[in-house]
């Protein structure tokens, strides 16, 4: 397993050529890259391999993104904008109606 400290990291495709730069490393499986272009995008820690002092992503990795990502989201940040609409979220236990009223 990669290790945890990769923010700051360049990190390099197979071919060699710079992805982006690691953004947020903070998640326990996952790391946030920031690429040239502004766009974000998340790969598994287990697919990033230190191979001559340089963080190379391992061949059929995976690859996470989100189409409309603006600001400064990071996976923590989405994590606890999601946690933040529980109950809302969840469907009622329980439905309001006229049942066994001889309809």
């Amino acid at each position: 397993m990669a290790e945890h400290n990769l923010q700051d990291a360049t990190v390099y495709t197979q071919d060699g050529s710079a992805l982006g730069t690691v953004s947020d490393d903070s998640a326990e499986t996952k790391v946030e890259i920031l690429k040239a272009g502004g766009s974000r995008i998340w790969v598994e820690r287990h697919d990033l391999k230190e191979c001559d002092g340089q963080w190379t992503l391992a061949e059929n990795y995976t690859v996470y993104s989100a189409d409309n990502v603006n600001g400064d989201w990071t996976e923590g940040g989405v994590d606890d904008t999601v946690d933040d609409t529980f109950p809302a979220s969840d469907p009622p236990s329980f439905t309001l109606g006229d049942e066994g009223k001889g309809r």
